[in-house]
């Protein structure tokens, strides 16, 4: 016996709702699985006892890392150490690589830094872990001292979303991870990069701390 229209117009709705919820279960679940988080990748510009340190626990975390020198092929052993998501490049390549610049140089090379790669690093994350010593920075660490290191080095580079962190503790403190309780202060001018590094310093094992205001 025909379907009236009435019923049959009833019907096709119960049929495309179900068909919908179902596509939809997909979609929602194809989506989510396209869209996990990636972590950021990290280019590290110095690769001494700070820069070793912190790239080392982020390539073991799973972030994958470049770090970079004067001469990237001197880093093998920094490297191997890092492991498999760790790899070296120049000072540009690393710059390039990555979401996340970490600055670990003596301060005395931060002007250098900013005058040549400023405009490669416009819009990245930038962390100074970055001390001023006047026993061997001279005059530029008496200056940036006398107007505070961390909105020094921001001002030198303005253009990046500028992270003062990992400066307040010694590397050896987080050689093994932090164990949990190692307090890592950080001040930041953006927040959506300060959230960012507070993920990084969870990341080798210690607690970030808010800093003052930059």
């Amino acid at each position: 016996m025909p379907l009236s229209s009435s019923l049959f117009l009833r019907r096709r709705s119960l049929l495309l709702a179900a068909l919908g919820g179902t596509m939809l279960g997909m979609t929602s679940r194809g989506f989510a699985a396209d869209t996990a988080p990636t972590l950021p990748h990290i280019g590290i510009i110095g690769a001494g006892q700070v820069g070793g340190t912190l790239g080392r626990l982020w390539a073991r975390a799973g972030y994958p890392v470049m770090f970079s020198s004067r001469h990237p092929d001197e880093l093998g052993q920094v490297v191997a150490a890092a492991g498999p998501n760790a790899r070296a490049g120049s000072v540009e390549q690393a710059i390039a690589f990555a979401d996340v610049v970490v600055l670990a140089v003596p301060y005395h090379a931060e002007p250098g830094i900013a005058h040549e790669y400023g405009a490669a690093l416009a819009g990245k994350i930038l962390i100074d872990a970055d001390n001023a010593y006047p026993f061997r920075d001279g005059a530029l660490a008496r200056q940036a001292r006398s107007e505070g290191v961390a909105r020094y080095s921001a001002h030198l580079f303005a253009g990046t979303r500028f992270v003062r962190a990992f400066n307040s503790v010694n590397a050896s403190a987080l050689a093994d991870g932090g164990g949990g309780d190692t307090e890592v202060l950080y001040s930041y001018t953006d927040d959506a990069a300060g959230a960012v590094v507070a993920e990084l310093i969870k990341a080798t094992g210690s607690v970030p701390v808010r800093g003052h205001d930059l």
